[in-house]
């Protein structure tokens, strides 16, 4: 016999069958009429070659052939009824396991704190990770699950495949340091072209920004290139030299070191930070779990959540 020669809404009508030993009974408990329970059963004698209930005084009595296969017809419906059918939950307070996010190492230093001060509150068991993959690396790791979210501005997560929501935008601010000699409060356009400069190599965001200022004319003195955000703000509290970053990144490098934050004398494009995730996991309930945490702790408000195309990306 060929599985796809049988009708597996029979197996419930056998298994109510079995549990009631009335055709009345079973009809009433899975909200069928009496002679549409007849007509199943009747195929069942039919696809199964026996006639699996006598009539008795006390109601139909199951064959030997049907006790046989009441054993193993429990045991596949509890596991359709378990493993299929049945909603997947997660409990954020019991739950044990390791989140993994993508984001670059200044992301850390914007991101991490409030996400573990919220995670120890709501779920004490999770623990976290981090990874920073070149940007061909972060779709494949949210398909295959390796990643569970990418955060940061990352402009080339343009998959349809792929969706996305804003968390906040910011534009760029001046860092040096707090004594500096010749800037106070303000900066003109004249001191920031003289000035020496210093830059993380290799960032979107300092990509584009040098490419706005040269639109604008103004051409950045760079003396100073390092790889990693974090050894910035030493730098340049005991120097002359100015960083400019997004404004998330300098008030969180502001903390670490005795630096302040100048509003630049020029004009560039926000930066729009979000958070990324595969359509394979939109529904996954610790996906969504995640990813309302991530909203609550940085979403701006009225901001909504997008899915791009392979040519247009919403924002």
């Amino acid at each position: 016999m060929d599985i796809r020669d049988v009708d597996l809404n029979l197996l419930v009508v056998f298994d109510a069958l079995l549990r009631t030993r009335s055709v009345t009974r079973a009809a009433a408990e899975l909200g069928m009429s009496q002679p549409a329970t007849s007509f199943a059963l009747n195929r069942l004698r039919a696809t199964l070659g026996d006639p699996l209930f006598v009539r008795t005084a006390r109601g139909i009595h199951p064959t030997p052939h049907a006790e046989r296969l009441a054993e193993p017809l429990t045991e596949i419906l509890d596991s359709i009824r378990g493993r299929l059918l049945q909603q997947p939950t997660f409990v954020p307070e019991q739950a044990e396991r390791t989140i993994t996010m993508n984001m670059p190492d200044i992301g850390e230093l914007v991101f991490l704190p409030r996400i573990l001060k919220r995670l120890s509150e709501i779920a004490p068991k999770i623990s976290v990770q981090t990874v920073n993959l070149p940007d061909a690396e972060i779709e494949p790791a949210l398909r295959s699950g390796a990643v569970d979210l990418a955060l940061g501005f990352f402009p080339e997560l343009r998959s349809a495949a792929l969706y996305q929501q804003r968390l906040f935008t910011h534009s760029f601010v001046c860092v040096l340091r707090r004594d500096h000699p010749r800037i106070g409060d303000k900066m003109t356009r004249k001191q920031f072209i003289e000035s020496d400069h210093a830059v993380v190599v290799g960032g979107h965001a300092d990509e584009m920004l040098e490419a706005e200022l040269r639109a604008q004319g103004l051409v950045r003195r760079v003396v100073l290139r390092v790889e990693h955000f974090l050894a910035l703000p030493t730098i340049l509290s005991e120097t002359d030299l100015i960083f400019t970053v997004p404004y998330a990144i300098g008030a969180s490098l502001a903390k670490l070191a005795d630096i302040k934050l100048v509003k630049p004398p020029f004009k560039t494009k926000p930066r729009v930070v979000k958070q990324h995730w595969h359509s394979r996991f939109h529904h996954d309930p610790a996906n969504r779990w995640l990813r309302s945490v991530i909203a609550d702790l940085f979403v701006d408000t009225g901001q909504q959540m997008r899915r791009p195309t392979a040519t247009v990306e919403t924002e």
